[in-house]
């Protein structure tokens, strides 16, 4: 399955020389990448920055570096995430991409912590340690928790805080924009 990702204008702002503002950036973000956490996701970086307070005098474009789910530890990322919608024709039993859940364990090279439970239209249920601020942007979407599941309307707004988590579409393809910022470790367990 290929998803159609949606172009994200990005317009990147700041001051020349001499103090005046202006326009750094004015295209579709540069940095797409699809299916790198589930099939039937793809992810459109906007900006990311290593610490706070953030250096805002260059002229780097620092939307376009190597992608990593994770932020960086001391700073950030804001992020656009593309869901595919599950069809009506769906059927689990041919999925070849579903892992069923699983004791957790921790994603090469991140600082997120894997439980399984994702197929080709849902995460998989995952724990980073991370504050994440989710602004669903069209579409639908639910949020899969362990005390259940929250339907998400556009311009419903989710700020999560290291917890375990997974994401499906259900009903619709959506669009959700994040903002996560690297937070204080945690260690991972099962929820009894």
């Amino acid at each position: 399955m290929t998803l159609k990702m949606k172009p994200i204008r990005r317009i990147v702002t700041g001051n020349d020389s001499q103090g005046r503002s202006g326009v750094l950036f004015d295209s579709a973000a540069p940095n797409v990448n699809v299916g790198k956490i589930a099939a039937s996701a793809g992810m459109t970086d906007i900006w990311v920055f290593d610490q706070c307070p953030v250096n805002i005098s260059g002229v780097v474009d620092d939307g376009n570096r190597p992608f990593s789910f994770d932020p960086p530890a001391s700073g950030g990322h804001f992020r656009i995430v593309h869901s595919a919608g599950k069809p009506d024709n769906y059927d689990p039993a041919t999925d070849t991409t579903a892992v069923p859940l699983h004791p957790p364990h921790q994603r090469p090279h991140s600082h997120t912590f894997d439980r399984g439970g994702q197929n080709a239209f849902s995460s998989p249920v995952h724990q980073s340690q991370t504050v994440d601020y989710g602004i669903l942007l069209e579409g639908r979407r639910t949020l899969l928790l362990d005390d259940g599941a929250r339907e998400m309307l556009p311009g419903d707004v989710v700020v999560q805080l290291g917890n375990w988590h997974g994401w499906t579409n259900p009903v619709c393809p959506s669009l959700m924009a994040f903002i996560m910022m690297g937070a204080t470790a945690i260690e991972p367990r099962d929820p009894e």
